[in-house]
């Protein structure tokens, strides 16, 4: 949880710093009416817990983790924000039960190559059916 000035910070860099969230140390501690020595002990916290990225050129960004403090999607590196599939993570338990009821993934609508059509076209595959759950779980996991 971010503290009242990384708070500020963050909500700083997010409305000055355009769509990726992007300022120089200077700004900021303009915008905060901060020392720049105290600031940069800030900047170093919230880089090494992920909030921001710091670059040598002085300049910061926000991390993905630092949108999320902020209760916001990171922004996509495509343009845009990010999908919902992208924030929305799924643990292994539900992964692994999706994966035994035979419920297909939901992927990313894109163009497979020939080659790749090919070769998942004839690869050949075992029956799952009459393994106990303990094999199942250990043929999925080294896939």
């Amino acid at each position: 949880m971010p503290t009242t000035d990384e708070k500020n910070i963050l909500k700083i860099l997010e409305e000055e710093g355009g769509e990726l969230g992007e300022l120089r140390e200077v700004k900021i501690s303009r915008y905060m009416g901060l020392r720049l020595d105290y600031l940069r002990s800030i900047l170093d916290s919230m880089g090494r817990r992920n909030l921001i990225d710091v670059f040598t050129n002085g300049k910061v960004n926000i991390a993905d983790r630092g949108w999320r403090a902020l209760g916001k999607n990171p922004p996509s590196p495509w343009g845009g924000l990010a999908g919902v599939q992208e924030s929305k993570t799924e643990l292994p338990e539900d992964k692994y039960k999706r994966w035994m009821s035979g419920e297909p993934e939901e992927e990313p609508k894109q163009e497979r190559s020939s080659k790749e059509r090919d070769e998942s076209q004839s690869f050949e595959y075992d029956s799952y059916a009459d393994l106990p759950p303990e094999e199942k779980l250990e043929k999925w996991v080294s896939k």
